[in-house]
């Protein structure tokens, strides 16, 4: 058997530049940290020829193209895996439009299971890059590149997206105590709401030559963040994030609505210094930063929904249990 551990992440700025109608103008950056809320993937072979998947349902077939989980049936054809395999996929979070980048962490967690089930053990990038040539190329989805490389890397990070495709990657040294602040200040508060993250970067590709101002600000702030980070200036990070999401609402009238918007707005109004929709918006999770003292004012600003407490997570995509035995290895 294999398991693998891929984990969510959370983008605090540049979201948007890394769509490749972005970046293959200006480059894109963003700056992000991943979770200990994770995607595991188990892997075991069968006896029969077989493929059985469990995810949000049960699919059984003895062929692999037969599979109607895209993700699942392209990363099997990409790892040349065609039969006697049984996978199951289980997620921290709800499965779809949480704005955690579950999608493209069991994108990445899979392949990094099929391939160390054939007996290779991929780099961060490799795992990151098979994962955006089967989510953008192969289905066609309207996703940028930063989920899948924050799900392969793990910990803080600020990527770089250069016009001729290249991700260059740099881990943030965030000193220890301020990263405790971060924690002790930050908020992630459920909608009660999940969306097709598709549906909205549709709309906001659409849009990209008509919103360049907008999105050369959003790039603009990931510098920005990362130096307040470092210094440990949350209130000011936190004033940040709040023009960076009223940035990014200009880029889709899809990211908001109106009881989004009241919900944000009485969360500030109760103390929180900024805070953004996470992933592409619509729904899914608020981030916040707000002083620790009034946590509980804005959580009752907003009728006291599920709060999501994490830690973060180091080492990105791990295969924790690895079992493998080479004569059932598929050849």
């Amino acid at each position: 058997m294999i398991v693998s551990q891929t984990p969510l992440r959370i983008s605090l700025f540049g979201g948007g530049t890394d769509l490749a109608d972005y970046y293959r103008q200006r480059g894109g950056a963003v700056l992000s940290f991943a979770i200990d809320k994770y995607v595991h993937v188990a892997v075991k072979p069968r006896w029969d020829d077989e493929l059985v998947v469990n995810h949000w349902t049960q699919e059984r077939t003895g062929h692999v193209h037969d599979i109607r989980n895209g993700v699942i049936r392209e990363c099997l054809v990409a790892a040349g895996v065609s039969g006697g395999l049984e996978i199951s996929c289980m997620s921290d979070v709800p499965a779809g439009g949480s704005g955690l980048g579950s999608s493209s962490a069991l994108a990445v967690g899979l392949l990094n299971a099929l391939l160390a089930f054939r007996g290779t053990a991929p780099g961060a990038a490799d795992l990151a890059e098979a994962a955006c040539r089967i989510e953008i190329d192969v289905l066609g989805q309207p996703i940028g590149k930063q989920d899948q490389y924050a799900a392969a890397f793990g910990d803080w990070r600020e990527y770089r997206f250069h016009p001729d495709g290249h991700v260059s990657t740099q881990r943030v040294p965030v000193p220890a105590g301020h990263l405790a602040e971060f924690h002790r200040h930050a908020l992630i508060l459920y909608t009660g709401r999940t969306r097709r993250a598709s549906d909205i970067l549709s709309d906001q590709k659409a849009n990209i030559d008509r919103r360049l101002d907008q999105l050369d600000a959003l790039k603009s702030h990931v510098a920005t963040g990362r130096e307040l980070l470092l210094r440990g200036d949350l209130g000011e990070l936190g004033r940040l994030l709040d023009e960076s999401w009223r940035r990014k609402r200009e880029l889709s009238d899809k990211i908001y609505d109106p009881q989004l918007d009241a919900m944000y707005e009485r969360a500030r109004h109760a103390g929180a210094y900024g805070g953004k929709l996470l992933g592409a918006g619509g729904g899914g999770f608020f981030f916040f930063l707000c002083p620790p003292q009034r946590h509980a004012q804005v959580r009752a600003a907003l009728d006291d929904p599920r709060q999501m407490t994490f830690s973060f997570d180091r080492h990105g995509s791990t295969v924790l249990l690895n079992t493998r035995a080479p004569a059932l290895v598929t050849t």
